[in-house]
């Protein structure tokens, strides 16, 4: 009660056992000088405790402002470091997709193209603005989580539903070699998610699993479930990952460069932001190795 009284009123607490004198510092109480067996002080001695209560409270407060500077200084750092590394991610990565685009343009402008052709251009045309639009979307979403956290609109979703949303999303991005294959394993299973976020998390996966497939095979689309949690699985038959560095493949601006990988794209913040969002989901996403050869992905969110 002492204490209580110390810190809510800011009024030294004296009794026969003990005084305690509240140490004030800009912010208003920030500590306690306690006396024990000191009760009833006398007025010189009560001044001086007072004072040397000031000169604590003084120090404690500046140390805080310090701390508190220290922090900023060091976000401030490390947001000048995420723009300066997005600024090189955007100057590389959206110079081909939008040299691209500005060739094909300029041939449908000066009529070089032949009708058969002008469809194939139109087509490259918007698979290249969508995957600038993806990049993109990616940058702001990893600047928004590394300075205002990401917010999730909860709703019962159907898992069903948002599978086949991500599948629609994507179904453009395959060539010939590519398809889909899905096995309704979720049945009725719902969850309650944000509906955008999680239909981003499997479109980031499924990108990845057809750029990580170059010579192409089937996108297998699964669910597994038991009475706690729900699993949707992406897996592929393409150039696979090595275990030990899987981790990697989480991590801001991760990305695994090998001889087999060096030639494809990508920013290294698809898998980060997907597996982000599925821990905010209160579930998470994990990769092993495919059966003769690929990745499977495997995003886990407990059940409504």
């Amino acid at each position: 009660p002492a204490f209580e009284e110390a810190i809510t009123t800011g009024r030294i607490v004296d009794d026969a056992t003990r005084v305690v004198l509240p140490a004030h510092g800009e912010s208003g109480v920030v500590g306690l000088l306690v006396i024990a067996g000191a009760g009833g002080l006398d007025d010189g001695l009560r001044d001086t405790l007072t004072a040397l209560s000031s000169i604590a409270g003084l120090g404690v407060s500046q140390a805080m402002a310090a701390g508190e500077l220290q922090l900023e200084a060091e976000q401030s750092r490390r947001l000048e470091r995420l723009k300066s590394e997005f600024l090189n991610i955007a100057a590389h990565e959206l110079r081909s997709p939008l040299g691209i685009i500005r060739g094909y343009s300029s041939m449908l402008s000066d009529g070089m193209l032949s009708e058969a052709d002008r469809g194939v251009a139109l087509t490259r045309i918007v698979e290249k603005a969508e995957e600038m639009a993806r990049l993109i979307s990616d940058m702001l979403e990893t600047a928004r989580l590394e300075t205002l956290g990401l917010e999730l609109e909860l709703e019962p979703v159907d898992l069903i539903e948002v599978i086949d949303n991500a599948v629609q999303a994507m179904r453009p991005l395959l060539d010939a070699n590519h398809r889909f294959a899905l096995v309704a394993g979720c049945g009725d299973v719902a969850v309650v998610a944000d509906r955008a976020r999680l239909t981003t998390v499997l479109t980031n996966l499924i990108d990845n699993a057809i750029k990580y497939s170059p010579d192409g095979g089937e996108i297998e689309i699964d669910c597994e479930h038991d009475d706690r949690v729900v699993s949707i699985l992406v897996r592929d038959h393409g150039i696979g990952i090595n275990a030990d560095q899987a981790h990697l493949l989480f991590t801001r601006f991760g990305r695994l460069v090998t001889p087999e990988t060096s030639h494809i794209r990508g920013t290294g913040l698809g898998l980060y932001l997907a597996r982000e969002s599925a821990r905010l989901h209160g579930g998470d996403i994990t990769v092993t190795p495919t059966h003769g050869g690929g990745s499977t992905f495997r995003v886990t969110l407990p059940l409504a």
